[in-house]
């Protein structure tokens, strides 16, 4: 846990950065890790149709994600503290680089996939950030120095009063050790749920909903889990609960074991894992082995005679070869990890069989993972519909929440919030505006409400309303780089010229809004500066080599400025690299 978050020192990188371009042949992308003047830098970058690179994007890495033990990950960060995945990760094991989780299809996200504080809240230790701004409505920015690791107080709670005792001269040691949280002496429920709050992921395809009165990073151990958390499970079309195995599975898949139900809280993490070290690999298999013999007389002449062959090697046999294999992850398909379901029949070969990467299955059911411990009634319900809709639009969702939302008392925005999304998503405008009117009739400054309520008069092409609406927004909370995209949308028509300020805004705000630059130069097209409209649609294309309107739009503007060739290099590449490439196509038909 100490490597789980660093910068990315020489000293620590052990990646092949002298590999061939990784080429990642769904989205057309040649993707490399360097070392530039001493800085970690990736670059990603296409092939025109002369095999010369186009759209080419680079970017510094400022920080490395996992300790490398099976995979690492790479972020980049703006100057306004926002936190940005690169597609592609080191895979220790095979020592190759491929494409991250969730990076596999054509359409991923690119350069532009945000990391949330509800990523880093379990990635690293806590930032220090302002307070209330973690907040689930809040800004995701984080202050340009972080902890690297995930440090004590992530198990053992807040330490400065233990500090203070310990510093104190205080001369009983029981009293030194009162002052802080010691997982261990927890009641059982307590002592997992420290585990739990990162590592309780019951699939990557919906993941649970924080309490909507909790702040990301309000959790402390030795609290209930489930008074910060309501854990959610999901049913997958075509596919057992008991069969998913993930790579974040490891309590999930303990808890479907006999060992685990039948040891009454005895069996946890801590039995086989002690979180300050790890054990070396020569004293693994006599350390699990002694784990399970805490529970299974080894001298029982049943075991004996069902594990005659392991026995006969005292010194190497390993229960968990047997019975916790390793297996291939289904969310991160290059990676095997420790399967925790204890099983009685070992596995064969196929758990380590080579799998294809599925697109997200589709969800046909979704409970709460442990309904004991969670709300209960039609709250329970809300969490659901929740969890659903920030997964994507679903119009059952949307229903249950317009009519079942207004009975439950909360004024929390945050739930209102994501069915304003859903219904903005579905375009059910009026319902979106019924549901804003509401939040704003008890906070009228509430300024992601206000710029919510903007985009539903833009998408009901009422401009006026909407840049009214959006330019409170922008006033009240001016590092948003949407609102001010949005004002810019509200302007395009009927003022280009003043569009160009918000636009600019949200270009300073994010450099990688790959729409803003392209609004932007169709501004500076539309004045006659040429020269800067072409700038924009460069740069937009190099975020983003997938959005044909910009292929259109630049060869336009070559076009207009003599520069034909260029204009047809452009098009002729976007007719084969957009998506949608028939814009494209008939473009260059007309060329």
């Amino acid at each position: 846990m100490s490597r789980s978050f660093y910068r990315p020192r020489p000293e620590q990188l052990f990646e092949d950065l002298d590999a061939a371009a990784y080429f990642h042949a769904p989205s057309g992308c040649y993707y490399e890790m360097r070392r530039l003047d001493g800085e970690l830098v990736f670059r990603r970058y296409q092939h025109d149709g002369d095999g010369k690179p186009i759209n080419v994007f680079q970017v510094e890495v400022d920080w490395i994600l996992g300790s490398g033990n099976h995979v690492r990950s790479y972020l980049y960060q703006t100057e306004l503290g926002e936190l940005y995945q690169l597609p592609i990760n080191w895979y220790t094991r095979t020592r190759e680089w491929g494409m991250a989780p969730g990076f596999e299809q054509a359409d991923h996200f690119g350069v532009r996939r945000r990391v949330r504080h509800e990523c880093m809240f379990c990635h690293n230790a806590y930032p220090e950030v302002p307070e209330g701004s973690d907040h689930a409505t809040g800004l995701q920015l984080f202050p340009h120095e972080l902890p690297e690791g995930t440090g004590c107080q992530r198990c053992h709670g807040p330490g400065a009063q233990h500090v203070r005792t310990a510093l104190g001269g205080e001369p009983d040691l029981q009293v030194i050790r009162a002052a802080i949280v010691n997982p261990g002496r927890l009641d059982p429920q307590l002592r997992d749920d420290v585990c739990y709050e990162c590592h309780m992921q019951p699939s990557v395809v919906l993941t649970s909903v924080r309490r909507f009165h909790r702040g990301i990073y309000s959790f402390r151990p030795g609290q209930p889990l489930a008074e910060y958390i309501v854990a959610l499970d999901v049913d997958l079309e075509g596919e057992e609960r008991s069969g998913r195995f993930e790579i974040n599975h490891h309590p999930y898949r303990l808890e479907q074991s006999a060992c685990f139900r039948e040891s009454a809280g005895a069996l946890s993490c801590l039995t086989c894992h002690d979180p300050h070290s790890k054990v070396p690999a020569a004293e693994r298999a006599a350390h699990y082995r002694a784990a399970c013999a805490g529970c299974h007389e080894l001298g029982a002449t049943a075991f004996r005679e069902a594990h005659a062959p392991a026995l006969s090697r005292p010194a190497e046999s390993d229960c968990t070869a047997c019975h916790m294999p390793e297996r291939r992850t289904q969310d991160v398909v290059l990676v095997t990890m420790t399967d925790h379901y204890i099983r009685r029949v070992p596995g064969g070969p196929e758990l380590l069989a080579p799998l294809e990467k599925q697109s997200d299955p589709k969800f046909v059911g979704v409970e709460l993972l442990a309904p004991e411990r969670g709300p209960d009634g039609v709250l329970a319900s809300v969490y659901r519909a929740v969890g659903t809709l920030r997964t994507s639009a679903n119009t059952v969702a949307v229903e249950f929440l317009e009519s079942s939302l207004p009975g439950t008392g909360l004024s929390e925005p945050s739930a209102w919030l994501d069915l304003v999304q859903g219904q903005l998503a579905l375009g059910r405008l009026a319902g979106a505006e019924q549901t804003l009117q509401r939040i704003l009739s008890e906070r009228p400054d509430h300024a992601l409400a206000l710029e919510s309520l903007g985009l539903a008069r833009l998408m009901a092409q009422d401009l006026d309303a909407a840049a009214e609406h959006l330019q409170r927004a922008v006033e009240l909370n001016p590092r948003r780089p949407e609102a001010h995209y949005n004002l810019g949308l509200a302007l395009v028509e009927a003022a280009p010229e003043e569009a160009l300020v918000p636009f600019g805004e949200a270009i300073a705000l994010r450099p990688n809004f790959a729409d803003a630059w392209y609004y932007r130069g169709r501004m500076l097209q539309t004045l006659g500066r040429l020269d800067q409209a072409e700038a924009h649609y460069r740069r937009a294309l190099e975020i983003e080599p997938r959005q044909g309107r910009s292929y259109v739009a630049i060869a336009t503007v070559l076009d207009e400025l003599g520069r034909r060739d260029e204009a047809l290099r452009y098009l002729r590449h976007g007719s084969t690299a957009a998506q949608p490439p028939e814009p494209v196509q008939e473009a260059l038909r007309r060329r």
